[in-house]
């Protein structure tokens, strides 16, 4: 057999990409250290907590703090992560390694845990500080899981009207940075939810309508981080809804609505079956509950009466910038002239300046643009106003001064800003001024301005002949029969859904696995994140809501007996039976057995994949 040559040119390409490739990647190895610490920010006496210190490189020599106000239960143990991605040819590397120790707090107060150092590429790095407060337990602490959670409006499971929550377990606020203002001045308000209990989903909100108020919301993520917060002396999970900058408008007293929620908590019961119904819902009844904040009142304090005559209303920490593109035209040239008005303060609140224009320059409206960010310390950045200037005669003009004069609320009195006197010479052009001092004029005309021909349009166009009769052509007859065939395969289609639809069963036995992969999906993250427990019940979950859909049993009679019941009118071997009880009991006992490690978590994750792909063979 003859081999052909190999392509000197394809292997060049191929060894000239593999060293792009591997520099790119060397670059990106290349980042800059990263050391941090984290736990929560308040635990109750004698309850356990994770105390986790990640460095983005490898790294040694690990020194911890001195714990001398905590337990150490456990620790450090001691994983890593590595991904490579290239999205768009960029090639990123991330490298995770943790420190993790599992504390306890035996006393109430406010302790320090000071930094940590670990050594990379030779040189010492040194971690953040954290404070932990320490309060009283309680029975709710109890049941309460460490960290941070995240809840996404409108995702959660089927609710039900059962019983009530009190208004200590769950209520949401309305949050003010300050409740004395002048008029003008920004306010933060802060729309917050506390709980005590699980938070399963957001059905609907109503947001104030803040009359007499201008606001700017706040740019806020999408998923409601719930983080913990001592409340007299309770431990709350707190989540911001919403941060918006307010300004009041009038004086007077202003009322700041109620903020009103329709959630679906996750209400504990006393009686308590078996493991089974940890995972679903056993224990745990959801319950629908609608909450109102209280309304909220603002004093605002009319601005000092001593008001300049150039006041139009601006308050805040401000200054204006004037500046002209050119001072040396001809006529009919374009000059434009900037006003920018920079700071924080109530930006866009703020209207065109009064200037003396010379009357032999024609002016167009100005160009308005804003470049401000809102933010928890006010409304920060610019606003910028440009005129557009055509001066029709030749000749020494002058823009005469002009005031901007605003409120200072940190000094508390009036201030004005003047622009300098701005000269403009003008020399004649070449067009025939009289044939050019034309007004009613936009800004797109100003191009034409000394042209006075347009050309006729000379290209070839089409010409449609006359006295054509659209009825009875082949364009009217298919107008009626297309729509009506569109309609029959329409109804072909809907009614094959209905019928598909009134299977629940099949339904069911559709979507199984593709519901068991969302919940794989999830149990992969907390892997990643080397979260243990969370994994062992995304995994617990996959494979019970798998056989729920599958054997088409209810949640609420889903047990070891029923599913193998079910599994045994299959005529499947035993040695598969014994697979999914074997990986079960496997789960329910490393949530509370000592920490294991990542391989081991993989090893589980793998089987669970095994075990439903085998499943979806064998039954379909």
């Amino acid at each position: 057999m003859r081999v052909a040559p190999a392509d000197s040119g394809h292997m060049k390409r191929i060894l000239l990409f593999t060293l792009v490739l591997v520099a790119t990647v060397n670059v990106v190895m290349a980042q800059k250290v990263e050391f941090t610490a984290s736990a929560p920010n308040v635990v109750a006496v004698d309850e356990q907590f994770r105390l986790t210190y990640s460095v983005n490189q490898d790294g040694n020599n690990f020194r911890p703090p001195d714990f001398r106000d905590f337990n150490i239960l456990s620790g450090p143990s001691t994983s890593s992560n590595s991904s490579i991605s290239i999205v768009n040819g960029q090639v990123s590397r991330q490298n995770t390694y943790t420190y993790t120790y599992i504390l306890r707090a035996p006393k109430e107060g406010k302790f320090n845990i000071t930094s940590a150092s670990i050594q990379v590429g030779g040189k010492s790095y040194n971690s953040n500080s954290l404070s932990i407060e320490v309060v009283k337990a309680s029975s709710q602490q109890s049941r309460q899981g460490q960290g941070n959670r995240q809840v996404q409006p409108g995702q959660g499971g089927q609710q039900q009207a059962t019983s009530s929550v009190s208004d200590k377990e769950f209520y949401v606020t309305v949050e003010v940075n300050k409740t004395n203002a002048y008029q003008g001045e920004h306010i933060v308000a802060t729309i917050k939810v506390y709980t005590l209990i699980g938070l399963a989903q957001f059905e609907d909100m109503k947001f104030p309508s803040y009359d007499g108020f201008w606001t700017q919301d706040i740019e806020t993520p999408s998923n409601i981080s719930l983080q913990r917060a001592n409340v007299d002396g309770q431990i709350y999970q707190v989540g911001v809804i919403r941060k918006t900058i307010i300004f009041p408008q009038r004086s007077g007293e202003l009322t700041i609505e109620p903020y009103e929620l329709t959630a679906i908590v996750q209400k504990r019961v006393q009686r308590q079956q078996s493991i089974w119904d940890n995972f679903f819902g056993g224990g745990v009844q959801n319950v629908r509950v609608k909450v109102k904040s209280k309304p909220v009142k603002i004093s605002v304090k009319p601005l000092p009466p001593n008001k300049p005559a150039a006041f139009k209303g601006a308050v805040g920490n401000l200054k204006m910038n004037v500046s002209i593109d050119k001072t040396n035209v001809k006529t009919n040239d374009a000059v434009t002239m900037k006003v920018k008005v920079s700071g924080n303060g109530n930006l866009k609140l703020i209207d065109p300046f009064d200037i003396q224009f010379p009357p032999d320059f024609e002016i167009y409206d100005p160009k308005i643009s804003n470049d401000v960010k809102a933010s928890g310390t006010g409304m920060e950045g610019s606003k910028l106003f440009e005129y557009l200037m055509i001066p029709r005669h030749a000749g020494d003009y002058t823009i005469p001064s002009f005031a901007f004069t605003y409120f200072d609320i940190s000094n508390k009195q009036y201030k004005t800003e003047t622009s300098p006197e701005l000269n403009i010479h003008v020399e004649k052009g070449s067009d025939n001024e009289s044939a050019n001092v034309i007004s009613g004029f936009s800004k797109e005309d100003v191009k034409f301005i000394g042209k006075d021909i347009r050309y006729i349009k000379n290209t070839d166009f089409k010409v449609r002949p006359m006295n054509v009769v659209l009825f009875g052509s082949f364009r009217f007859w298919a107008a009626y029969i297309l729509p009506l065939i569109l309609f029959v395969l329409f109804f072909i289609f809907y009614r094959k859904k209905i019928r598909e639809n009134q299977n629940i069963a099949q339904t069911r036995n559709r979507r199984a696995n593709k519901m068991a992969g969302k919940r794989l999906k999830k149990a992969a993250l907390y892997l990643k994140q080397n979260d243990k427990s969370m994994f062992y019940q995304e995994i617990l979950k996959a494979i019970l809501g798998y056989l729920s859909d599958k054997l088409i049993i209810p949640v609420s009679e889903l047990s070891k007996d029923n599913v193998l019941e079910k599994l045994g009118k299959y005529n499947l071997e035993q040695e598969f039976t014994n697979r999914f009880i074997d990986l079960l009991n496997s789960c329910e006992y490393a949530q509370y057995a000592p920490p294991g490690d990542s391989g081991e978590l993989e090893k589980v994750y793998n089987d669970a994949i095994a075990v439903i792909s085998d499943f979806e063979q064998k039954i379909r």
